[in-house]
């Protein structure tokens, strides 16, 4: 990999250093509540009114991460073929700048994309530019050495020669990822200690090799193999190393990952021995146990553990880029776990930034073909596309990766549901896996339309109606659930008696019957939040004028959410880390319920119980939650006194302040106009009572 992530690990701040002061002007408004005559929820579709929801994660403003300027790479010329130079420009589609080939800016639908049947959507307009700058960038990028790798086109296209042009542009991502036969090492890779055998998805599948690809397939990646069930042994590592990763394999699951099935035990058991080869996936995967650890058994501990394994595996994956080699998997992976780090900081820029990384590498490593074809590449695509997706719907921008990547996920899952229908157990996993790949697939939908909607690329009517179909397909997918993932015989019902009973301060029924589902129908529940959080969301860009309806359509799916949060919280049988996907969910759900005192406590006591368990929100979203819970306090703690709010709690909380504003003013540059989904809400409308 190139410069630019090697210089965006370099940049980044905050590890490591001692917790300051941070202005309160790092810290604008989320989103701004005024009041309107508009009779919508978000407005037409324009770009004037559409509203993107970033303040549920803490990003202030919609943007996009793009690398400094001043790191500049070419492409490397493809034999037999006279390549045009062109000057890269920032006023063309999406879709042309991530093949990085010349887009002719038709709108509203440039030529490539027609004649591919692609997604055209484009950026907002850029500042312009003087010729002489841009002549001179020219020049200066001519110079530079560098190289990146060529896009395969999208298999609904065929391959045009001017599809090859040579980009010069000077916010190119990445330099070049050397050739298959370049060499190199694999990483910062070490003597595996751990077994090395993995089952194949399918007998007719073969690992990390993909059939019908043209001659531009990214070779395939070079994969270790594994034996799932068994535990990796980390016996050689120090002691305290070995403490961590005893905590990792008993105690954290893919539900701390929000990742909502793991038919493969690939966090549990595959991650683990995957790190035993890389010593920079070693230390972030003990860094996050350490940090998951100190904040359970040491509330009056320090952070410097968990920063000294945090720090140590950047540091050693600088050094790894430094040297140019060939990234592998484990690379890959490493950065999705401190894109993870990241997440728990609340530090979604810098989290933008692993994710750039992570998109080119996956595309290098993988088509969306090879990678459903083992564990390791399917696990990749969902680890990353739920960063994808999640990213470009709270910022109002398109999905990184192709429509493609979505649809193979869920055809496979589909493939290996009939292939296994004599297994009920892999039938059943599959057909979970089915309906997650599904919810990533509409997730897609939704935030390509809201794009467009950004950037008044289409119209009110059309938006009107593809926000209707979209909604369609939501309650379309609820209701035709295979009875199989919805067996009444794994509800629960009786909640034992570990569950706290009923007080006066719940604001639902905390024994809600019909929602609760245990394993291994305990994905049910998860896909059933997420899938009412997706609904209150589309719902918030509804563009109907019955506003009336809208908000009683929105406060029945927050009560709903709420009910679901309380039971993964009071049932004694809620896996490890159940409750740290809801976070965003509940976040949005507090916005639809009344503000009187008993729900702004309900809600208090929730968030406060999120980061208790390492998930922080962000400044700005403490600012915000506390203005609408007429509570400033919250801004510094959610309960009052200090109510848990331990000496780790308060460290962790100075350096993700710290390394949130630091990134912010870092990639001010990057902002574009804030637009806030809720701009057009008057929130007491929703009543006090």
């Amino acid at each position: 990999m190139g410069d630019y992530y090697h210089h965006f690990l370099a940049s980044m701040s905050g590890a490591g250093q001692n917790p300051s002061k941070i202005p309160p002007e790092a810290y604008p408004s989320p989103f701004s509540v005024v009041q309107s005559s508009s009779s919508s929820i978000a407005g037409p579709a324009t770009s004037s009114s559409y509203q993107a929801p970033g303040f549920l994660a803490g990003i202030h403003e919609p943007l996009i991460f793009n690398p400094s300027k001043s790191h500049k790479v070419r492409r490397k010329s493809a034999p037999g073929i006279d390549h045009v130079k062109h000057r890269r420009t920032r006023s063309g589609c999406f879709m042309c700048r991530s093949r990085r080939v010349k887009c002719d800016e038709t709108r509203p639908i440039c030529e490539r994309c027609r004649k591919g049947n692609r997604e055209c959507i484009y950026p907002d307009p850029p500042p312009s530019k003087s010729a002489s700058s841009q002549s001179s960038s020219l020049k200066e990028t001519a110079g530079t050495g560098g190289t990146v790798p060529m896009q395969r086109p999208s298999p609904s296209s065929s391959l045009e020669v001017d599809d090859l042009e040579e980009d010069t542009g000077p916010d190119v991502a990445l330099e070049t990822i050397p050739d298959q036969e370049e060499g190199g090492s694999h990483d910062d890779t070490l003597p595996s200690k751990g077994p090395v055998s993995m089952r194949p998805s399918s007998p007719a599948t073969s690992v990390g090799t993909s059939v019908g690809h043209s001659t531009s397939t990214p070779p395939a990646p070079d994969l270790p193999n594994f034996q799932p069930s068994s535990r990796a042994d980390w016996s050689h590592l120090p002691a305290s190393m070995q403490r961590y990763m005893d905590y990792y394999y008993h105690n954290i699951t893919h539900h701390h990952y929000c990742i909502v099935f793991d038919g493969d035990d690939f966090f549990r058991n595959m991650l683990p021995q995957l790190a035993l080869g890389s010593e920079s996936l070693l230390n972030a995967l003990v860094g996050f146990s350490a940090y998951l650890y100190t904040l359970e058994h040491n509330p009056d501990g320090d952070i410097h553990e968990f920063l000294q394994y945090y720090n140590k595996s950047v540091i050693m994956l600088i050094e790894f880029l430094k040297r140019k080699e060939k990234p592998s998997i484990h690379t890959l992976f490493t950065i999705l776990q401190l894109a993870t780090i990241e997440e728990y900081l609340g530090d979604w820029i810098n989290l933008m930034g692993h994710q750039k990384a992570a998109h080119e590498l996956l595309i290098t490593l993988f088509t969306p073909k090879s990678a459903m074809e083992t564990v390791l590449g399917r696990m990749a695509v969902s680890w990353y596309a739920r960063f994808d997706v999640f990213i470009a719907i709270m910022g109002g921008f398109p999905t990184s990766l192709s429509h493609e990547w979505f649809t193979e996920y869920v055809d496979y899952c589909q493939t290996q549901i009939l292939l296994n229908g004599d297994n009920p157990q892999l039938r059943l996993n599959w057909k979970i896996d089915k309906e997650s790949a599904l919810v990533r697939l509409l997730s897609r939908e939704m935030s390509m339309l809201y794009a467009r909607g950004s950037r008044g690329q289409i119209s009110p009517e059309a938006f009107q109606a593809e926000h209707s179909r979209i909604l369609q397909r939501l309650l379309d997918w609820r209701a035709e659930w295979d009875r199989e993932l919805v067996d009444p015989a794994f509800l629960v019902t009786d909640f034992g008696h570990g569950a706290p009973p009923r007080d006066e301060s719940d604001i639902v029924d905390p024994y809600t019957p019909g929602i609760l589902y245990r394993e291994p129908l305990f994905p049910t529940t998860k896909l059933i939040v997420g899938w009412m959080s997706m609904v209150i969301m589309h719902l918030c860009q509804s563009p109907t004028t019955d506003r009336e309806k809208s908000y009683a359509d929105l406060r029945d799916y927050s009560y709903n959410v709420c009910a679901c949060v309380e039971l993964i919280d009071r049932w004694p049988g809620s896996p490890k880390g159940s409750l740290i996907a809801a976070q965003a969910t509940t976040s949005m759900s507090a916005l639809f319920l009344p503000k009187d005192k008993k729900h702004s406590n309900w809600f208090r006591r929730k968030f406060a119980l999120i980061e208790s368990k390492g998930y922080i929100h962000p400044a700005n979203v403490r600012v915000k939650m506390g203005e609408m819970f007429r509570e400033p306090s919250c801004a510094r703690w959610w309960l009052p006194n200090d109510e848990g709010y331990s000496p780790i709690l308060k460290a962790v909380r100075s350096l993700a302040d710290e390394r949130n504003a630091a990134a912010i003013n870092a990639q001010q540059e990057n902002l574009r106009e804030v637009r806030h989904i809720f701009a057009k809400l008057d929130m007491s409308d929703t009543g006090d009572g």
